[in-house]
């Protein structure tokens, strides 16, 4: 019988490569021999992602039926609720970006890729695909990230597009309330900028980073319950947070403690703030 850290898997998480980290979050490996058999809602945290499956892809169920992930693909913002399912053994090497990070590296107004996973060898056509060949050859996990940077820190030069410094202010504003940005932007400019930067209206955003902070906060031993938990970070009561709920993961706070599996119990987690580094994965 598996042991419970084999069943849940090894998750890391470290920072990225120094020229990066005005565009990236975090670099984040995730690998399990015993997936889950549940259904893995996953919850938005505000960032675009590239997703490199080294093992099998997941399968991403809705009402209309079950599509397969493609190997090597950009997901962008999660605005409705996303399900994954395990489809044998997992691998995944992924980049979190920075919320207004992905349309240095994307070349495309971040807008077009908000709840859709595309293929990323559709995107950047010969490259992406010797990327997803390189990686997934590669010896060790140094080398595979450090690939992966290398390719992602070369999109963004080639694109050179960089930080929308105003549209950074209010991301920064609306995640760590730091004040009121330094230059205000008229209400037109500022949705115009943020779809194109951030793929959302900042009003979206704003609730994406109050949702995400949920999950950080009942974990707190002050916090006893989701009501507590959702008071503390700006939920006037509970249908409020029920509310988001069945809008981000489609299912109630108690389904979703009560059925959280894989991956996406992983990713409700608060960051790590050291990374060890993973398991290699078996051949």
């Amino acid at each position: 019988m598996p042991s419970a850290k084999a069943r849940k898997g090894y998750y890391f998480e470290r920072r990225p490569s120094a020229s990066l980290r005005e565009f990236v979050r975090c670099i984040w490996t995730y690998q399990t021999d015993v997936p889950s058999n549940e259904a893995q809602p996953v919850p938005p945290d505000g960032c675009a992602e590239l997703i490199v499956h080294l093992g099998r892809p997941y399968a991403e169920l809705s009402s209309t039926g079950r599509v397969t992930q493609p190997p090597i693909l950009f997901a962008g913002q999660i605005t409705q609720p996303l399900t994954l399912h395990a489809t044998g053994r997992v691998c995944v090497l992924g980049v979190r970006f920075e919320p207004d990070g992905a349309r240095a590296f994307i070349g495309q107004p971040l807008a077009t890729s908000t709840d859709v996973r595309r293929d990323l060898r559709a995107i950047h056509g010969r490259q992406a695909a010797t990327l997803l060949r390189i990686v997934r050859a590669a010896k060790s996990w140094d080398e595979r990230i450090a690939t992966v940077e290398t390719y992602v820190g070369g999109a963004i030069k080639s694109g050179a597009i960089g930080i929308d410094s105003d549209v950074r202010d209010v991301v920064c504003q609306l995640e760590y309330n730091l004040g009121e940005p330094a230059k205000p932007l008229t209400q037109r400019q500022l949705q115009r900028r943020f779809k194109e930067h951030v793929g959302v209206s900042p009003r979206t955003l704003a609730t994406i980073f109050r949702f995400r902070q949920l999950f950080n906060a009942i974990e707190r031993p002050e916090h006893p319950g989701w009501l507590d938990a959702a008071l503390s970070v700006g939920y006037f009561d509970q249908p409020h947070m029920a509310r988001d709920f069945r809008r981000y993961l489609g299912c109630t706070a108690t389904e979703w403690a009560r059925r959280k599996a894989g991956l996406s119990t992983l990713l409700a987690q608060p960051v790590s703030e050291s990374y060890k580094p993973p398991r290699e994965p078996r051949a």
